[in-house]
């Protein structure tokens, strides 16, 4: 939260419907509906574009150093026609079509484009053309789309746009992460113990502007770094800043609580013998020197026990060495313990 260095990431711009690998993660996007993009000019029929249709993914790459740059990695989805022979990226600061800009172009072979050097909160768009080189004809514009990633000074009103505002431990390795937005959207989580983020919780595909996903089988004892990545119902992008929890450590098994028995020694003819600090559930046996049991009592929902001295057929037991085994509910012996027992002659 406070001092977190900051770190670069990367927008991917993909096909309408795709699923992608984080590493271990994958994520299915859908739901998404563009009109069809035609050819200008002349070209004839065979040679319409059906469609250029981008989706912003997330692919964190390379640590960021400066807290005001950012790049973006923008995909698109290959088109099938023959005769395109480039793409044409344009890129703008508004959504209106009359602010882009075409800022370079790639072989159509080639279906990534990467736009580096960008400032840290504010919002990019981006369009593409396609081109058919042998006669300058261009297709219409496709969809936008655009990203923005909030930097760690920015603005609360800027923050508000997809902040993180709950992280709530479920158990020692396992987190509920919330995060909230202004507009209705989509979305998950990215968390790792380092600042590449290449994790993923499940994706939220349901709009809102409240969202919870649990991140869980974390490491004991690590630092991990978390944020929000939000998508509006217009599929721009806005990813939180980078928050970061520490988790705990496996709490120890639970040990039964020592085994108390006085008066030690005991004489029977001052009163009774007490054992405390039982288990629920369990029993509690006497032995005399010889291996002998002399007495036995099921402990149930009391923890403690008394015992007067006599065996099991009502009869004063001599004075000697006993043994005491104590036993939990599943029958395991917790306790072994000798007492002395005297009886006054």
């Amino acid at each position: 939260m406070g001092n977190i260095m900051e770190y670069q990431n990367a927008i991917d711009l993909c096909c309408k419907i795709m699923v992608f690998r984080l590493r271990s993660c994958k994520a299915k996007w859908k739901g998404l509906r563009y009109p069809k993009k035609h050819w200008s000019g002349t070209m004839t029929e065979k040679l319409r574009i059906t469609s250029v249709t981008l989706l912003l993914l997330i692919s964190l790459t390379t640590p960021l150093a400066a807290q005001d740059e950012v790049d973006y990695i923008i995909r698109w989805q290959p088109n099938p026609e023959p005769y395109v022979t480039e793409y044409i990226i344009y890129r703008s600061l508004i959504p209106d079509i009359s602010g882009f800009v075409a800022i370079d172009s790639v072989p159509a072979g080639t279906h990534t484009y990467t736009d580096i050097g960008l400032s840290k909160g504010t919002r990019y768009y981006y369009r593409l053309v396609a081109k058919n080189g042998n006669t300058g004809d261009r297709s219409s514009f496709s969809n936008p789309v655009s990203g923005l990633a909030i930097p760690q000074d920015a603005s609360d009103s800027m923050k508000d746009l997809c902040r993180i505002t709950n992280i709530d431990s479920v158990y020692i390795n396992s987190y509920d992460i919330t995060w909230s937005t202004i507009d209705q959207t989509i979305g998950f989580v990215q968390y790792d113990t380092d600042m590449i983020l290449d994790l993923m919780s499940e994706y939220d595909d349901q709009y809102s502007t409240n969202h919870t996903r649990n991140i869980d089988s974390l490491e004991t004892l690590q630092n991990y770094y978390v944020r929000a990545v939000s998508y509006d119902n217009n599929d721009n992008m806005t990813l939180s800043t980078v928050e970061t929890l520490e988790t705990g450590e496996l709490p120890a098994p639970p040990t039964a609580p020592q085994l108390s028995i006085y008066p030690v020694p005991y004489h029977p003819n001052m009163g009774s013998l007490n054992f405390g600090n039982l288990p629920k559930g369990g029993s509690i046996i006497v032995f005399n020197e010889n291996g002998l049991e002399v007495w036995q009592k099921d402990i149930g929902t009391e923890t403690s026990i008394t015992w007067d001295g006599l065996n099991q057929q009502g009869s004063p037991v001599m004075s000697g060495v006993y043994y005491v085994i104590v036993k939990d509910a599943r029958g395991n012996v917790t306790e072994r313990r000798p007492i002395m027992i005297e009886r006054q002659r």
